[in-house]
């Protein structure tokens, strides 16, 4: 092992966290969040790649990029459009399996962008409770987040919402 990897003061088990401007623990359910997102618009971008639903897929794309930059900056907002569409998006249960089934591969990486989003939504839900994110997080941000997982979803299915 060479000296300076003895010598090394760098800790690897904090990382910096600009919501709150503070080192924090890697383990986070910050940089859960983050990575949740990341996943979210890698499986956006698959749905993309099938060349189905294009526009409506690139939408999803910037209504996640939107609502993802509405955590660190609360000015940055959905368009009004955008929040009309989401709005109208309640959760129901809707039946994946014969999807699933034919092997319909936008609607496999629709599905996992929902699940995606929605797990960024829960460690969200977690860090409004925590010390030091409390006031960082929104009810905004927490709406969205839920509300675009059930819109991602319903476009997996296709069960638009117009």
């Amino acid at each position: 092992m060479a000296e300076s990897d003895h010598t090394d003061n760098e800790n690897f088990l904090q990382e910096y966290c600009e919501l709150i401007d503070a080192e924090i623990d890697s383990t986070s359910d910050y940089f859960k969040f983050q990575n949740s997102v990341k996943m979210a618009f890698a499986s956006l971008g698959l749905a993309v790649s099938t060349g189905i639903r294009i526009n409506a897929t690139r939408e999803l794309i910037d209504m996640l990029d939107q609502l993802y930059q509405n955590v660190t900056d609360p000015d940055i907002a959905l368009t009004d459009e955008s929040r009309k569409k989401l709005n109208h998006a309640d959760d129901v249960w809707l039946d994946m399996k014969q999807k699933m089934a034919a092997g319909d591969i936008r609607s496999s990486h629709l599905l996992n962008a929902s699940s995606h989003v929605s797990l960024a939504h829960s460690y969200l839900c977690a860090l409004k409770k925590e010390e030091g994110f409390s006031d960082a997080i929104t009810d905004y941000s927490l709406k969205y987040f839920k509300k675009l997982s059930v819109f991602i979803y319903r476009e997996a299915i296709g069960h638009v919402m117009l």
